[in-house]
């Protein structure tokens, strides 16, 4: 047995097939790449990419990836982690151990690595990164975005207080007086209606991708980063926080979902995944769509002018207030060096994906959501 295995470990590693999988990698991710450069000089190309070529295979694969009753993305992270320490402590002990071949078999590993790497980037690509370069959203909806006075800001600012507050009336809530979802499972299976109605209206909004958002297992722990949601490109995945408090839970989901229909820069997918939540026949919905959109135009009031900004607060019902207060205590219990760095890490990643803004693109749905107010009349 011990010669049979000792000879076997002396067979010289063959590169022809790794060396062709590798190419083919590299070939498909340049062509991307260069698609990519090409749609950022020209928002038609990336526009007619989405319809014509992401919007057909993110429906099959989102399709097939909704009859995982768990995340995958989950699934991958955790047993990707462990798989991948296990085979490189396992890896270095058998290159220390066998000396035969060590540098071709070293080579092996390393361009295997990086074909799954060049296959994972292409992926990205297909599925999410040429969606940066897109045409505006305030384009297809015939928003005129441009500079707003503060008085009009705190107008906007109390018009979602008050039709939050309205819509908050009758929602179930917990012993404290904190909004409850009674069936998350319930939540997510029917997260496409709001969409749907969304785009009966707005042709923009229209998408035949219905991703059904998946519950993170980990998702208390997934809090020490900060983190409420998360698409994975790779598999058309919406991922949720659920351990965040109900109320957020909605809006997150629509915006992560927003993200899986082809919307990549986040004020863009913020308006979109608002916009379904209002037409959603189910108030948590509405409520959650709302609130949110109410935090992004209360902390810009904020900033802005502090008189105007106590004056619109006032409009907050006691029930929004102890939401509020619930969602503020949950997230204090976080704020550790983890959030400070997963913050910098996404907003190296938003960068990097010319949104120049970083995190703060994040509020830059203010404009949008005061340009939606004015065409519509109403949050």
């Amino acid at each position: 047995m011990r010669k049979r295995k000792t000879k076997k470990e002396l067979q010289k590693p063959k590169l022809k097939a790794t060396y062709i999988a590798l190419g083919i990698a590299a070939f498909i991710s340049l062509g991307l790449i260069i698609l990519r450069a090409i749609a950022f000089n020209n928002a038609a190309v990336a526009d007619t990419y989405s319809e014509k070529v992401f919007q057909p295979l993110a429906k099959g694969l989102s399709s097939v990836i909704n009859l995982l009753p768990f995340s995958l993305t989950e699934l991958l992270v955790v047993g990707g982690v462990l798989t991948l320490t296990a085979l490189t402590v396992y890896g270095i002990a058998r290159l220390i151990r066998h000396p035969a071949w060590r540098w071709r078999r070293l080579l092996k590993s390393t361009l295997v690595v990086l074909t799954i790497a060049l296959f994972a980037l292409s992926l990205f690509l297909a599925f999410h990164g040429i969606h940066y370069a897109r045409s505006p959203l305030s384009e297809a909806l015939g928003l005129t975005v441009k500079e707003r006075s503060c008085e009009e800001l705190e107008y906007a600012t109390i018009a979602f207080a008050r039709a939050a507050g309205k819509v908050r009336e009758d929602l179930p809530e917990d012993e404290n007086g904190v909004l409850i979802v009674s069936s998350l499972r319930d939540l997510f299976k029917d997260s496409h209606i709001g969409w749907d109605k969304a785009g009966e209206i707005y042709p923009a909004l229209k998408s035949s991708i219905r991703p059904v958002p998946k519950n993170v297992i980990l998702s208390y722990y997934w809090s020490y980063t900060h983190i409420v949601g998360m698409y994975m490109p790779l598999f058309v995945e919406v991922n949720v926080n659920t351990d965040q408090p109900d109320y957020a839970i909605p809006a997150t989901a629509a915006h992560e979902v927003a993200h899986a229909r082809g919307f990549a820069r986040e004020d863009d997918t913020n308006l979109a995944g608002y916009i379904s939540c209002i037409h959603h026949p189910d108030p948590v919905w509405r409520y959650s769509g709302l609130i949110s959109a109410w935090k992004h135009l209360n902390n810009r009031l904020y900033s802005e002018n502090r008189d105007r900004w106590a004056n619109a607060y006032a409009y907050i019902t006691p029930a929004v207030a102890r939401d509020l207060k619930a969602g503020r205590e949950y997230w204090k219990t976080f704020e550790t060096p983890v959030a400070t760095i997963s913050t910098a890490v996404n907003d190296a990643y938003l960068k990097a994906n010319k949104e120049e803004d970083g995190v703060k693109t994040y509020g830059q749905v203010v404009d949008l959501l005061l340009a939606y107010i004015e065409t519509v009349g109403a949050p």
